[in-house]
């Protein structure tokens, strides 16, 4: 992978950059780039933690 292609595909990944905006940076078309990063997210385990038990917030009624 081209240095520029790979610096695209982590500011894609972690959502620091847009499509347009990576495939410009890396001279690939739209397309080729949504391509391009849905094969790298199949490769790429997800960053952010995963909880067992989801957890639910509830807030008190306010009266207005």
């Amino acid at each position: 992978m081209r240095p520029e292609t790979r610096t695209a595909m982590e500011m894609l990944f972690c959502a620091k950059w847009n499509v347009p905006q990576a495939a410009k940076h890396c001279n690939l078309t739209r397309k080729e780039m949504m391509i391009t990063f849905n094969e790298y997210c199949a490769l790429h385990e997800p960053t952010y933690n995963r909880f067992d038990t989801e957890l639910q917030l509830t807030f008190p009624d306010i009266a207005i």
